[in-house]
């Protein structure tokens, strides 16, 4: 691929998820024509009025910001508008989202709720928030509910804050409400925390509706009900439009409309599980020909409508669009159905791998354990229907094996994920104690500024600045280059007008691939123009670089070069990232210890709640997980609940005794609550040894008991006989 040809986009952030997504599809479209991508953080006006590279791109994409374009468009280099429109859009061809369309499904789905009182909440300077504010205004009036002025809040940007923000109004002002509809996801989920700090419930006594399903739309509590558009593909197409003028093709029209879909899930009120009956088959599933036997086709349909069940469950979505494939929500779905009917029909099915891969894909996209234990119970069910057809013991034992892998292999993804993003977590404190002592501890030295690239997965990196920022022919003189592996250029001192930098051939080999993107980020402090940082890194990192972290980098990489120190605001991220990294951790713990809950309830008492069958591998496992509690706590009591076992069998009762014998060598007194006296008794006439045991049938006589023999549960324990 030539480094000659580039496009360039202009927006005010170049980091965050949804920008990150925009720039993939982006970058792919101009990867596939033969060009390289150059993102600059910057509004038009101040990329026309810094000048900056404006001799190496063919072509612009203005995204969001689309004021003060005539320049660009007068210098005869086409001009695309990706979430904004023009002024002169005869001119310069735009896409957006269906935001009227996207926005008159949502509210009218709360409407078909019965909900007539309902909150619109966004900031409408964007073009995209006016749109879907007068599809909210639209759907009013189809159901002839007046407009009232005092349900609409003017929000100042569409960040987490600004949904906080619009609750505060909400409840100050006394509106009266059964509805939101917020313009942006971000803006939804900030009032989901702040309807939890107030105590109010989603979707019971309110619901909510977002727009945009961002990622953490899925893992909200509950999850979010939301308008879904694809950023990738708006991307792509703002590309391939641009590629199309460069080539001198002729358009069809100025403006360009992405479909959006409505995804419904729990914050409307609406069910998480879809009904099986409105998912139609898949084509994997359904591939048995017209001319297979009636049968054949039956179950082929069957397998799909679970596939595309399976799949909307993973994408935490009441419907899929029945024009796409289960494979687009869920890449796994179709094998995990196979495998199902493998196991039934005793028959070869996917390896292993692909098994694995599968859950640990819906793992990825479900938080939620509930929601991936409904996930197996799902498929469970399933394989139970189909072996009444062709039911045996060697078929239930494959089903039976089949589902257990299943729910193995989705606690350990959960895990695996959990500590992969503890990992990250800790890995970024890491980078963040670098880059304090890299940026801020030798802000009045000559130490390197761009060391810390590597850290951040960043291939290459240069820092420059300004000469004469004010001339008519800017320079920009280089601080610095990074490169990390390969040497660095170009060298310290050079100097390059603003139009030319950086130049084509400073550039790294990783700026040729698809999945790299060149980003300018101008510094400027205290209403001055410090410099440019100049960076090649990949469009987005694995866990994905939170925008708000390179926020604070730029930031400190400007301080750096005025000699200030930012070292409050670093250490403040740290400690966010710490609390942030021992929540990851603990809920990391916690998902190992699903199948026994320890709960210590004072100083010396541990509450062991046991639910659901014990099976010989539970039993081991609750007696590691107790003793172990037992040694780390120093415990004197220990409370055995198994008021939610369903029968207490044999094996139960085994487990009881080889648990109470443990606990007693090491010094603890044992009470099990939950066991009638009848098998009590039941047990003693067969043999069972329950002496050193304490039984009470509630756990609220047995902890009456306790305080009666003991000192206070909210009181200091005294030394022991």
């Amino acid at each position: 691929m030539s480094l000659d040809r580039a496009i360039g986009i202009m927006c005010p952030d170049i980091w965050g998820s949804y920008v990150c997504e925009l720039l993939g599809g982006i970058q792919s479209a101009a990867a596939r024509a033969g060009y390289r991508v150059l993102a600059i953080r910057a509004s038009p006006r101040d990329v026309h009025r810094l000048r900056l590279a404006r001799d190496q791109v063919d072509g612009w994409i203005a995204l969001i910001d689309a004021a003060e374009l005539e320049p660009f468009l007068d210098d005869g280099r086409p001009v695309v508008t990706l979430s904004a429109r023009a002024n002169d859009d005869a001119r310069c061809p735009y896409v957006l989202p269906d935001n009227h369309g996207g926005a008159l499904s949502a509210v009218r789905h709360l409407l078909d709720h019965g909900h007539e009182r309902i909150v619109f909440a966004g900031h409408m300077a964007h073009e995209d928030i006016r749109q879907r504010f007068q599809a909210y205004r639209d759907a009013l009036e189809e159901r002839g509910i007046s407009f009232d002025p005092d349900l609409v809040f003017d929000l100042p940007n569409n960040e987490r804050a600004s949904g906080r923000l619009a609750v505060r109004r909400l409840l100050e002002e006394g509106v009266t409400c059964t509805a939101m509809f917020m313009s942006a996801d971000k803006e939804a989920l900030g009032v989901l925390d702040a309807f939890a700090e107030a105590g109010i419930r989603v979707p019971e006594d309110i619901a909510l509706v977002g727009f945009d399903d961002i990622e953490a739309a899925r893992y909200a509590s509950p999850p979010l009900t939301t308008v879904r558009q694809r950023f990738d593909r708006l991307g792509g197409t703002a590309a391939e439009l641009l590629i199309d003028l460069l080539a001198g093709r002729e358009l069809p029209r100025a403006g360009h409309i992405a479909p959006t879909t409505l995804v419904l899930r729990r914050s409307c009120g609406c069910s998480p599980a879809p009904a099986l009956r409105d998912a139609p088959p898949s084509s994997r599933s359904a591939a048995a020909p017209a001319s297979a036997p009636a049968s054949a086709r039956s179950a082929a349909a069957r397998a799909g409508a679970l596939a595309r069940e399976l799949a909307a469950l993973a994408s935490a979505s009441t419907a899929l669009d029945p024009s796409s494939p289960p494979e687009e929500a869920w890449p796994g779905a179709t094998e995990v159905v196979l495998g199902l009917e493998a196991a039934v029909w005793g028959r070869p099915g996917p390896a292993a791998a692909a098994l694995e891969r599968a859950w640990r894909e819906a793992a990825e996209q479900m938080p939620d354990i509930d929601q991936l234990l409904e996930m197996v119970d799902r498929l469970e069910r399933a394989g139970q229907a189909m072996l009444r057809g062709a039911a045996d013991a060697a078929a239930e034992r494959r089903v039976a094996t089949y589902i257990r892998g299943a729910r193995r292999a989705v606690m350990e993804g959960r895990v695996a994920i959990e500590a992969a993003r503890a990992d990250y977590l800790n890995g970024l404190l890491d980078i963040n104690l670098v880059i304090r002592e890299t940026l801020l501890a030798d802000a009045g030295g000559g130490g390197s500024k761009l060391s810390w690239l590597s850290a951040v997965q960043m291939s290459w990196g240069c820092l420059a600045v300004w000469e004469a920022p004010g001339d008519t022919a800017p320079l920009l003189r280089v601080v610095e280059s990074c490169s990390p592996g390969a040497a660095a250029t170009p060298e310290a001192g050079a100097r390059v007008a603003a139009e030319a930098f950086p130049r084509g051939d400073w550039l790294p080999a990783a700026a040729r691939r698809s999945d790299h993107v060149l980003r300018l980020i101008p510094l400027r402090s205290e209403g001055e123009d410090r410099g440019v940082l100049a960076v090649c890194a990949p469009v987005s990192s694995p866990l994905g670089l939170d925008h708000r972290d390179m926020e604070m980098w730029v930031a400190m990489l400007t301080a750096a070069l005025e000699r200030a120190s930012l070292i409050e605001s670093l250490i403040e991220q740290e400690q966010q990232a710490r609390a942030a990294y021992e929540r990851e951790r603990a809920l990391a713990d916690d998902v190992r210890r699903l199948g026994c809950p320890v709960i210590p309830l004072d100083q010396g008492v541990l509450l062991v709640p046991l639910v659901g069958t014990i099976d010989p591998e539970r039993a081991r496992h609750v007696l590691e997980v107790v003793l172990a509690e037992l040694s780390q706590k120093e415990a004197e009591v220990l409370l055995m609940d198994i008021t939610g076992v369903p029968f207490a069998d044999m094996q139960v009762a085994g487990s009881l005794m080889k648990t109470t014998r443990a606990a007693l060598l090491l010094g603890a007194e044992v009470i099990v609550v939950g066991m009638r006296p009848q098998v009590a008794q039941g047990f003693i006439r067969l043999g069972i040894d329950l002496r050193g045991m304490t039984l009470h049938q509630t756990l609220g006589s047995a902890l009456s008991a306790l305080r009666r023999r003991r000192q206070p549960l909210d009181a200091p324990p005294g030394p022991r006989a």
